[in-house]
C-alpha cells in the first residue's frame, strides 16, 4: 500500500459456464478487418501519389507488394465473416 486512500476490495468474477472464445475470436477478426480496410485506404492513396509525383521511386514496388498481400488478407477475412 502506498498511503493513495483506503484499499479496494475486489469482488469476484463469476465465470460463464460456456466457453466465450468463438465470440472474441470473430469480433477480433471483424475488428481487424475493419482496421486493414482503412490501412489499405491509406497505402492506396500514398501509392497513387508516389506514382504521380515520383513514378521512380523505388518504394511504389514495396507499396503494391504490400497493398496485394492486405488486399488478399482482407478477402480471406470477408470468406470468414460471411461475405460480409
Amino acid at each position: 500500500m502506498t498511503g493513495d486512500g483506503p484499499r479496494r476490495i475486489r469482488e469476484p468474477v463469476e465465470q460463464l459456464p460456456v466457453s466465450d472464445w468463438t465470440d472474441q475470436d470473430l469480433l477480433t477478426k471483424d475488428e481487424a478487418r475493419g482496421r486493414l480496410i482503412q490501412e489499405i485506404g491509406e497505402t492506396q492513396a500514398r501509392l497513387s501519389q508516389l506514382e504521380r509525383d515520383s513514378p521512380d521511386d523505388p518504394e511504389i514496388a514495396l507499396l503494391a507488394r504490400r497493398l496485394n498481400a492486405m488486399e488478399s488478407i482482407r478477402d480471406e477475412y470477408g470468406a470468414y465473416l460471411g461475405g460480409e
